[in-house]
């Protein structure tokens, strides 16, 4: 996937490619929205600033191809520009976390798409069910591939929280997998050759 950033990065940098920016929006726009609205606290104004952040990219399109980092780029980006929209209404306020904020897995890992359907569908609910700022932590690592320094800077947390909050995911994936790969397997005997 980190190929692909850096080529659309590229392509929209040499070429001027609405394609390929389009492509960079589509795959970091849901991220960045919760992750604004985890600052602002605004379910209308969190989309507004991502659209901004991305028009400023766009008129600044001939420098992208220099980004080493993109995804952490984008999100320091994003929290600068949410913090500065707070101070700008003089009123910093706390963080308010969504609920009911969803998270879809990515069907762009090879190991995701071996998996069966309901499987699949149960680790969804799974993440989806871990309480917010888990989920939001998960998802910063494993769709958007920041690493837990820059994860822990972003949120303005500890390393070691953000170790908790990974933890805690892998734990309930854990716990899901246990429960339902034994129904999957109960046919399979290793060892044993039926029909053989």
């Amino acid at each position: 996937m980190n190929n692909r950033i850096k080529e659309w990065l590229e392509q929209t940098a040499a070429n001027d490619c609405h394609a390929s920016f389009e492509q960079l929006y589509l795959h970091f726009a849901p991220g960045m929205q919760a992750f604004a609205l985890s600052i602002v606290g605004d379910k209308e104004v969190a989309p507004d600033l991502v659209q901004d952040l991305f028009v400023t990219l766009w008129l600044n399109r001939k420098s992208l191809a220099a980004i080493e980092h993109p995804a952490n780029y984008l999100y320091c980006a994003l929290k600068n520009n949410a913090v500065h929209y707070l101070k700008s209404r003089k009123r910093l306020m706390p963080l308010v976390f969504e609920e009911n904020e969803r998270i879809t897995l990515s069907g762009e890992n090879p190991e995701t798409d071996v998996m069966t359907k309901e499987i699949k569908q149960l680790l969804e609910t799974v993440i989806n069910d871990l309480p917010y700022k888990c989920r939001l932590v998960f998802r910063l690592i494993k769709d958007d591939g920041l690493r837990y320094k820059e994860v822990a800077h972003l949120l303005d947390i500890s390393v070691k929280t953000v170790e908790a909050h990974m933890r805690l995911a892998y734990s309930r994936i854990v716990e899901c997998l246990e429960l339902v790969l034994p129904q999957h397997t109960a046919t399979y005997k290793p060892g044993k050759r039926s029909g053989l």
